[in-house]
């Protein structure tokens, strides 16, 4: 179908989605100050609020009514789509709401996703950050399969491992099975939206391969080029302890074992009030105290994400920044 938007994307565009199986690990929290961040750096950024049935992104922003967002786009057709980037104060850094407390407001059909996935493709910036809500559905996964630069956040309690966990296979298999539409009899393996219909015990990769060979082993080698492809990152959020800190790896194991998924491992953040306080003051933490254990681990994030190495000092109110890019970075900024 036909979107109405060209897409005319930037080779420079990196477009960076976060998502989660669980809610309330911190996603907003972390993509806002990620946001920040890389907008301190000198980065152009726009961060989109990709949680259409609960928006609250803006507040973390410390913007009380967003004044447009993308249920606009779709109901007012004389809107011109760049004045759905609202300035947030903060230099080098601009947000889009989805505007998603209006009854049915989540329930964005095929055509509907297809149009703003055209229209992040064509925003003028270095980077474009898409903070997704919670869950599994089609949505969520077909916009955190949108680029190669893809995010899960696990928190450290086995509840979350296991969400992230099913989170990156959803997301992992969404990608199969898109790719298997003109072969239906494989498509079914992946495809658990109808469980009458699909084989649901296929939920590791070698099981995976084994119906395919059965079925169809001509796929095999194309489906190998699809889980190659799929290359997502972990952050880690509210980590307390040393065993905390083993999360990632017992993921990153996790993965490899049953996906034959290889998951980066980008970092930590530390449990902090500091991180709680300014969320309830709608301050972005890394604003508020850059010098901060949490501040100072999303800065090795984001230097993990865009080999820049960034320093913030806060003196007399201003924030000083200081950063080096690593040699190698290929990125071209």
């Amino acid at each position: 179908k036909k979107t109405g938007i060209k897409v005319t994307m930037a080779s420079s565009t990196q477009i960076i989605t976060l998502g989660g199986g669980k809610g309330g690990i911190g996603k907003s929290i972390m993509c806002t100050n990620l946001a920040v961040g890389m907008a301190l750096s000198g980065q152009k950024v726009v961060l989109m609020d990709g949680d259409f049935g609960a928006s609250n992104l803006h507040a973390l922003l410390g913007i009380s009514h967003p004044p447009y967002g993308f249920q606009d786009l779709f109901t007012n057709h004389r809107l011109d789509p760049e004045s759905l980037l609202i300035e947030t104060g903060i230099d080098n850094l601009k947000f889009i709401s989805s505007a998603g407390d209006n009854p049915g407001s989540a329930n964005i059909d095929p055509e509907r996703v297809q149009t703003i996935i055209s229209f992040l493709k064509q925003l003028k910036a270095h980077t474009v950050i898409l903070d997704l809500g919670p869950g599994t559905s089609f949505n969520v996964l077909d916009f955190f399969n949108i680029h190669d630069q893809c995010i899960v956040m696990s928190t450290p309690e086995m509840t979350s491992v296991m969400k992230t966990f099913s989170f990156i296979r959803a997301a992992l298999f969404r990608k199969i099975s898109l790719h298997l539409r003109d072969a239906p009899e494989l498509q079914r393996l992946v495809d658990h939206s109808h469980p009458s219909q699909a084989d649901v015990e296929t939920c590791t990769i070698d099981i995976l391969r084994e119906n395919i060979e059965k079925i169809d082993s001509s796929q095999a080698e194309e489906v190998e080029k699809v889980i190659k492809s799929f290359k997502p990152e972990i952050i880690i959020n509210r980590v307390r302890n040393k065993k905390d800190l083993q999360t990632g790896d017992n993921l990153i194991n996790l993965v490899k074992k049953f996906l034959d998924v290889d998951l980066k491992y980008l970092g930590h953040v530390i449990e902090s009030d500091r991180v709680r306080d300014s969320a309830e003051e709608m301050i972005p933490f890394l604003i508020k105290d850059p010098q901060s254990t949490p501040s100072k681990n999303l800065q090795e994030i984001i230097g993990e994400l865009t080999n820049i190495d960034l320093n913030l000092v806060k003196e007399d109110g201003k924030i000083l920044v200081s950063k080096q890019v690593r040699l190698g970075s290929g990125w071209g900024f």
